[in-house]
């Protein structure tokens, strides 16, 4: 058996000090009063003897697992998949995606941005936890109107001023209805000027924020009287299982139907093509919903928590 070059125990006792003390190798060599080339050797032989011995949690690994496969799975240009549990409720999976969201937000704006932004519950959440960073000439532009019978221009226009003044943008709203009662009237209110800005806005936009509204899961488009419930009933013998930006579709991804024709929002594949569609999506309720989007090619970067992803995954089969 080969000799050691120390003792075992010396080696020990400075592995405790520089792993469990967190100690430098310079303030261990003063105190045992010899040099820091001596604790080194100490410390790789405690490493070469199984003295210690290391653990990788990687909390990244499993959500680069599930990109990887939801990317090889749908026509997607990013994914990013936020840590979770599996058994996480919805609200703290809002809670995962958004505060994620905000970040990734912070790393993508610059000065010279258009942030093109769809109103909801979950971009709201978003724009409650931004992180500070005035900007020059950035712009805010609302992608879609948000008129209802009650509240909703202000409800999006609080949305759109939170955005504006965390990035000291300017910004840009669209004070007309979620859907028109006629397409001739939405037809002519898209010749206005103020709503042509805003068409140019969006269609130089770098950064789209949005989500998939379902009905199963409460969302503001199909509770705030938006929608005439002759009209929910006809999109649900349509197969309607979702929206995005107010614009509907079905299982298939497919969105030609006559009630966007009165629409407010986007065309949804250009919606897609903005160099970072950030679409934020959590809970199970919206996987059917999720699964026709990323089928129809509507969802440019997905930021999705883990447990849904999972969800998803698994519905695929």
């Amino acid at each position: 058996m080969k000799e050691l070059p120390f003792p075992l125990e010396d080696a020990l006792k400075v592995a405790r000090m520089y792993y469990q003390l967190d100690l430098t190798t310079e303030q261990i060599a003063l105190e045992l009063g010899t040099s820091r080339s001596t604790v080194s050797r100490l410390l790789s032989l405690a490493r070469e003897q199984g003295l210690v011995e290391f653990r990788l949690h990687d909390p990244r690994g499993v959500g680069l697992d599930l990109e990887r496969r939801l990317r090889a799975r749908y026509p997607l240009r990013e994914v990013r998949v936020v840590p979770l549990l599996p058994d996480a409720d919805d609200a703290r999976r809002q809670d995962a995606v958004t505060t994620f969201a905000a970040h990734y937000l912070s790393s993508l704006v610059h000065e010279r941005s258009i942030i093109a932004v769809a109103w909801g519950a979950t971009v709201s959440a978003l724009a409650r936890k931004l992180i500070p960073r005035p900007l020059q000439d950035a712009q805010i532009v609302q992608m879609n109107g948000s008129g209802n019978s009650g509240h909703g221009i202000t409800y999006a226009a609080e949305i759109i001023a939170a955005l504006a003044e965390n990035f000291g943008a300017r910004s840009t709203l669209m004070p007309i209805p979620a859907y028109f009662d006629d397409p001739a009237t939405r037809a002519a209110m898209f010749r206005e000027r103020l709503i042509l800005r805003a068409q140019d806005l969006l269609a130089r936009a770098d950064i789209a924020l949005y989500s998939i509204g379902v009905p199963q899961a409460g969302s503001y488009i199909y509770t705030s009287d938006y929608i005439a419930p002759q009209d929910l009933e006809d999109l649900g013998a349509q197969g309607v299982v979702g929206d995005i930006a107010t614009v509907f579709f079905r299982a298939d991804g497919s969105w030609d139907l006559e009630m966007n024709a009165r629409s407010s929002g986007p065309d949804l594949r250009a919606l897609a093509r903005i160099p970072h569609a950030l679409c934020l999506v959590a809970g199970a309720r919206k996987v059917r919903a999720i699964h026709a989007a990323l089928r129809g090619g509507l969802v440019g970067t997905l930021v999705i928590d883990a447990a849904t992803a999972r969800e998803l995954l698994h519905l695929e089969g």
